[in-house]
């Protein structure tokens, strides 16, 4: 029993031996001059080196005076010191002498036994430099690199459909740039990468290549002399033309003019509001949507939000008009066929057209026909007039019909038979009471005037004549005859 004890007692006294001197090498390690073993800054090994040392290894590899920006064969060169860049060799030392000193005794043991069992401790480089100039060099490449991103365009040129190629974008990511620049000068690179962001056009050439022919046109005219409207039928359909709609995408009248307001240029003209017209911002705007309208139904368009007028427009027959107004009523299209349409508006004279371009394979036979369901006459509401000779009568608002009226879209094959016939949109136009007035006024009554009897005697200016004998018993003719007096 002794002898056991006795070789435990040894045994303890050699482990606790072996661990003594255990934490003696690490207490001496770690309170070394020596920075720990297997410690890199990127790839180079300062494991086990002084300070000193370590500084002086780093310092041959990391000095440079230029730094290189670079995106494919494009290159660009600054010297160091216009951002004021430089390596912190004796920070970057400082931190690797601290790694395993600046913890608690257990973290800095840890840290020393795994690098003695061949764990790896890599640090980056302390760079300093100036934010706002590496920032504003980076921002200065823009103009070198920046590609403006072109869409694929359609032209129409003497009826001639032309097809304008797009080009791919590019731009300069500013942020990105400048944390890559950061990341590759800490790992001692000074061939930096830009980032550029490459932007694909949102129409390409081939997206266009089967529009060849037109689906559906439609004209109107308007009265040139009237200058407000003129001037925004014109706006009106420069703003909603040389539209390309993709298959699935929505026209929104509404969206592509923008609010029809004078600081949008936008002028004074008549409108129709709540049935009656009288002047505002933007009259005309509607003979472009109603237009548009017309030459969207021959083009099979998909119709997803139309209102007519409140009075028939003089412009298009009743039920083939498009009223708008912004923020309330819109005129909404879509482009339900298999390739893309494009829309072309122009303004000759007072003559306004609209025409929606798109492929063959797309173009059906297409007719419109409306039909007047019901017609109200105007009722008729007759007010006194005092003013007015009774019975007579004085219109003071004219009436106006109501009428509601069906809209068809009817499509047929080569040889003319109906292949389906589709139900658009059923309008109404409601009725307008007149208003007549009617006089009650009494006519006056007239009095005759009373005029006293003319005596029978002569007058005191009547003369006979030179040279006549006047008979006594015919004096009385004769005043009578000559006296201006009449009696009645």
């Amino acid at each position: 029993m002794k002898n056991i004890n006795k070789k435990v007692w040894i045994v303890l006294g050699i482990i606790l031996v072996t661990l003594l001197i255990f934490v003696g090498t690490l207490t001496a390690i770690i309170n070394g001059d020596k920075i720990c073993k297997n410690t890199y800054i990127n790839y180079i090994n300062i494991g086990e080196l002084t300070k000193e040392q370590a500084s002086k290894k780093l310092k041959k590899v990391y000095n440079t005076e230029n730094i290189e920006f670079k995106y494919n064969d494009k290159k660009f060169t600054i010297l160091t010191k216009e951002i004021d860049f430089s390596y912190d060799i004796d920070k970057t030392v400082e931190q690797a002498y601290n790694l395993n000193r600046k913890g608690s005794f257990i973290d800095n043991s840890k840290k020393t036994i795994n690098s003695l069992m061949g764990d790896t401790n890599t640090i980056k480089l302390s760079i300093s430099y100036n934010k706002d100039k590496l920032k504003s060099y980076i921002e200065s490449l823009s103009k070198e690199i920046n590609v403006s991103v072109k869409s694929a365009k359609i032209s129409i040129e003497n009826s001639k459909i032309k097809i304008q190629k797009d080009e791919q974008g590019k731009n300069l990511e500013v942020d990105k740039s400048i944390n890559n620049a950061i990341n590759e000068l800490e790992k001692g690179n000074t061939s930096i990468d830009l980032v550029v962001e490459e932007i694909e056009p949102d129409i390409k050439e081939e997206n266009l290549e089967n529009i060849d022919t037109i689906l559906g046109t439609y004209s109107t005219k308007f009265d040139s002399s009237v200058a407000g409207r003129s001037h925004n039928v014109a706006l009106a359909a420069k703003s909603t033309s040389d539209v390309l709609l993709m298959p699935g995408e929505s026209f929104s009248y509404n969206k592509q003019t923008g609010s029809r307001t004078t600081s949008n240029g936008y002028k004074n003209a008549p409108v129709i509001v709540q049935g009656v017209v009288q002047e505002g911002v933007g009259g005309g705007v509607c003979q472009v949507s109603s237009t548009l309208y017309n030459a969207v139904l021959y083009a099979g368009l998909e119709i997803e939000s139309i209102k007519n007028h409140s009075i028939p427009s003089s412009y298009v027959p009743k039920g083939r008009d498009a009223t708008v107004s912004y923020g309330s009523i819109d005129f909404i299209f879509k482009n339900n066929l298999k390739y893309p349409v494009y829309i072309k508006n122009s303004v000759y004279g007072n003559n306004l057209t609209c025409t929606i371009y798109g492929s063959r394979e797309d173009k059906q036979k297409i007719e419109i026909l409306t039909n007047t369901d019901s017609e109200s006459e105007a009722p008729i509401k007759k007010v006194d007039d005092p003013t007015l000779p009774k019975g007579e009568e004085k219109q003071l608002e004219a009436g106006r019909k109501g009428y509601t009226v069906s809209t068809y879209r009817i499509y047929k094959d080569n040889n003319g038979n109906v292949l389906k016939k589709e139900k658009v949109y059923v309008s109404y136009y409601p009725k307008k009471q007149g208003i007549v007035a009617v006089g009650t006024m009494e006519a006056p009554i007239v009095e005759e005037e009373q005029i006293p009897p003319v005596e029978n005697t002569p007058s005191d200016d009547v003369v006979p004549p030179n040279n006549v004998e006047v008979n006594p018993e015919q004096e009385t003719e004769a005043i009578f005859e000559e006296s201006p007096i009449s009696n009645t």
